[in-house]
């Protein structure tokens, strides 16, 4: 399965701007919105440092270097990193597969991790997970994490979706935000959601032991 996606995307790297560049209907409507929300919610600056978890072709990225901060970018794909180092050559690039052992060292922190339109590869328990590992092992004190996904604010809108979407894929897990915040929020993270389109969210996550 892990072969399959990889394949996926790899084979989607060369298009994959232009199909989201029409961001009308599900599943990439407020595309352009939900990553300006991820930059603003993130609110990156000169001198910090950034984890972006699936960089994809760096559309995020570029916002984020933008910003004047220093990027670093994981992806599982290595022909979506090809598009990411073209597009960002300053950019420092690694190999890693969420769902393996990353090769990040553990000790190392990040001012700010973002992502975008990744973590619906994951089942909502894996979601969790993810977020509470990247939060204990790589978000520097007082970091955030700013996660913006195709994401629907009920268990019924969702479904609804589902029963009338021509391209839904269910191989994916889209977020549902009344059930995602509770969940993180009993990991031990503050959690707050912005719905930006029908089909589109942004989580801005941090540690609650960080205090205020």
């Amino acid at each position: 399965m892990t072969g399959d996606r990889e394949k996926l995307f790899d084979d989607w790297a060369a298009s994959y701007d232009d199909s989201v560049r029409d961001d009308r209907g599900f599943p990439f409507e407020g595309y352009e919105e939900v990553l300006n929300t991820i930059v603003r919610l993130a609110a990156p600056e000169s001198g910090m440092t950034v984890l972006d978890v699936g960089i994809g072709t760096g559309a995020l990225a570029e916002r984020v270097v933008r910003a004047g901060a220093a990027v670093c970018g994981m992806d599982f794909s290595v022909k979506m990193l090809a598009k990411a180092r073209e597009r960002l050559p300053e950019v420092e690039l690694v190999k890693a597969d969420l769902r393996g052992e990353w090769p990040l060292a553990t000790g190392r922190r990040f001012d700010r991790i973002v992502s975008a339109y990744v973590f619906h590869e994951f089942d909502p328990d894996s979601k969790v997970r993810l977020v509470g590992r990247l939060a204990e092992r790589h978000l520097a004190p007082r970091g955030r994490i700013v996660v913006g996904d195709v994401s629907f604010p009920t268990a019924k809108l969702l479904e609804a979706e589902r029963e009338s979407s021509e391209v839904w894929d269910d191989d994916e897990w889209y977020w549902v935000g009344e059930s995602a915040v509770p969940a993180l929020e009993s990991a031990g993270l503050r959690v707050e959601y912005t719905q930006i389109s029908f089909c589109g969210g942004v989580y801005s996550i941090e540690r609650v032991t960080e205090g205020a």
